[in-house]
């Protein structure tokens, strides 16, 4: 993940909170030593006195924040993708965890890197949905969150060139105002040849764009889904 700008991104400041003094039993606290040996509650109580007594409660003052745009780049190699190498000087797998997958229904075969075991079609078919809607319905979780960020998709950029992805979604520089201080950005959400850019509604809100469809991602998902389909993973050229 990167800023898709460094106008349009950046870093916070704010004080937060780590609480769990709500369900102490729940949430067991368990104190160790330099050793690494757990510390008896007398222990604890001693270690505590006279200081902030709570370890299920505690102030972080300066905690930082990032808020912007930012760009989300994942490369999918459809060579090695549902392939083991098998090549003996360099063992991805051990033996016995080959013979498994053989037994499993896993073909032999050959890909740029020489050969390998090739996940029979079925067993693809199970995977390959997966992993596009993984691929697109992702958030970043987190237990201490003091605020709700819904993190939208604003759009998908899908193609077989990285130059070209980049060209599709990027950030422009706007020229500078009268009396202005800093130069400006703005992002740019752009359709380029060879690259199949799916824009949600919400990247109105920062974009000015027409071309945004409530099915966006759908139509991103499906579109993975048709690329790894047609990839030839059993007859790849060496």
């Amino acid at each position: 993940m990167r800023p898709l700008h460094p106008l349009l991104a950046g870093m916070s400041s704010e004080n937060i909170t780590f609480d769990r003094s709500d369900r102490p039993t729940l949430h067991k606290v368990i104190v160790r030593d330099a050793d690494g040996k757990e510390m008896s509650e007398e222990q604890i109580q001693a270690l505590l006195k006279g200081s902030d007594r709570s370890v299920l409660r505690k102030w972080i003052p300066e905690n930082t924040r990032a808020s912007g745009l930012f760009v989300y780049d994942v490369a999918v190699d459809l060579r090695t993708l549902f392939s083991v190498s098998t090549n003996e000087t360099e063992p991805e797998v051990t033996p016995a965890t080959r013979e498994a997958l053989q037994t499993a229904g896993w073909l032999p075969g050959l890909n740029t890197f020489g050969p390998c075991l090739v996940c029979p079609p079925e067993q693809r078919e199970k995977l390959i949905p997966a992993l596009a809607k993984a691929l697109l319905d992702w958030r970043i979780l987190t237990n201490q969150s003091r605020t709700f960020d819904l993190m939208k998709t604003l759009a998908v950029a899908v193609s077989d060139n990285a130059n070209s992805i980049g060209a599709a979604i990027r950030a422009k520089l706007v020229p500078e105002s009268e009396g202005s201080e800093r130069p400006k950005a703005r992002p740019v959400l752009e359709r380029i040849d060879g690259v199949d850019l799916f824009i949600t509604p919400s990247a109105a809100e920062y974009v000015f764009t027409e071309e945004e469809r409530s099915d966006a991602l759908a139509s991103a998902e499906q579109e993975i889904i048709r690329r790894l389909r047609e990839f030839d993973y059993e007859a790849q050229s060496a």
